[in-house]
C-alpha cells in the first residue's frame, strides 16, 4: 500500500482520479529503465491522455483512468483514436467508483456484479481487468497497488444472463485475482486493438498450469483416468469455479497435455456448450 497524498481536496471524482493518475505516473516511471518519455495529461492531437510514455523501441502508451460511468463505445471510440496514431491503451478501473457495477478487491470472489464495460475489458485484454483501489482515513489517502481480476461463468444457470434494471445493465460471474508481479508493460496487438498491460500471468492459463502439475503428482499414484478427473474438479473447484475448470480441461485436452477417455471428453465438451 502506499501513502500518495496527504489531503482530499475538490470533487471525490476528480480527487480519485488525480491520484490514480499519479500513483501509475510515479511508479512506472520508477520502476521502468526504457521509458524516453513521460507526461502527467498529454494532449494527443484533441484528446487529452490521463498519462503517457515513450518507450526506447519507440512504442508510445497512454493510460486512461476511469472513475466514473463510461460506456463500451466510448471505451472503443478512445482506444481506437490513440490506435490510429500507433499508440498502445492500457485501461485502469477504480475498483469503488461508478463505473463498476460493484466493488472490486484483490480476492477471489463468487457471483459478483460485473458491468458491461468491466465484461467488454475482459475480453480486450485476453481475460483480464486492471483495477486500483484507495482508502481515506485521517485526512490521508492510501492507494494499494494494481491488480488483475478474471471473470468465469456462474455455476448457477439462473445467473448466466444480462441482467437489466431501471439504471445499468450487468452480469453476474466468478471473480478471480491475479497478482501483477511489477510496474513493467508490455504493449501487444490482440482482438484488433493496441493494447498496453502488464506482465500477469492469465488466470486461466496458470490454473491449466496448476492442473497439468496436479496430474502428473497424481498419476504416480496409479489412479484411474475417473477418479483423477474427479479428484481434479474437487481440488480446484473452491477457487476457480467448475465452470473455468471445464474449460482449462478442454484447451489441455485439445492441447494434447491431458488424456481422457471418450465419456469423460465429451462431458467436459458438454458442460463448456451449454
Amino acid at each position: 500500500m502506499v501513502n500518495l497524498l496527504s489531503t482530499h481536496n475538490g470533487k471525490a471524482e476528480s480527487f480519485y482520479h488525480k491520484a490514480i493518475k499519479r500513483l501509475f505516473f510515479k511508479y512506472i516511471s520508477e520502476n521502468n529503465s526504457d521509458i524516453t518519455e513521460k507526461s502527467l495529461e498529454k494532449y494527443i492531437n484533441n484528446r487529452r491522455a490521463d498519462v503517457f510514455f515513450k518507450l526506447k523501441s519507440g512504442k508510445q502508451i497512454v493510460i486512461e483512468v476511469q472513475n466514473s460511468k463510461i460506456t463500451v463505445k466510448e471505451i472503443i471510440n478512445r482506444t481506437e483514436y490513440y490506435n490510429n496514431v500507433g499508440i498502445y491503451v492500457l485501461w485502469i478501473l477504480y475498483g469503488n467508483g461508478a463505473c463498476v457495477a460493484s466493488p472490486k478487491l484483490p480476492e477471489d470472489k463468487k457471483n459478483s456484479k460485473i458491468s458491461t464495460v468491466e465484461n467488454f475489458l475482459h475480453r480486450m485484454f485476453a481475460g483480464r481487468v486492471y483495477y486500483v483501489n484507495m482508502n481515506l482515513y485521517d485526512e490521508k489517502v492510501t492507494i494499494s497497488t494494481p491488480f488483475a481480476l478474471y471473470f468465469s461463468p456462474s455455476s448457477s444457470k439462473k445467473n448466466q444472463k444480462l441482467f437489466h434494471t431501471k439504471y445499468e445493465n450487468y452480469y453476474i460471474k466468478n471473480v478471480n485475482f491475479a497478482r501483477i508481479p511489477n510496474w513493467n508493460l508490455l504493449c501487444v496487438n490482440y482482438n484488433s486493438f493496441k493494447i498496453a498491460r502488464f506482465f500477469d500471468k492469465n488466470v486461466k492459463r496458470e490454473l491449466k498450469d496448476q492442473i497439468s502439475l496436479y496430474n502428473k503428482n497424481k498419476l504416480n499414484y496409479s489412479i484411474s483416468k475417473n477418479k483423477l478427473f474427479k479428484l481434479t474438479i474437487k481440488h480446484f473447484k473452491y477457487k476457480y469455479g467448475i465452470p473455468l475448470i471445464y474449460k482449462a480441461l478442454l484447451e489441455l485436452i485439445q492441447e494434447k497435455k491431458l488424456i481422457f477417455n471418450h465419456r469423460i471428453v465429451n462431458k467436459i465438451q458438454n458442460k463448456v456448450n451449454r
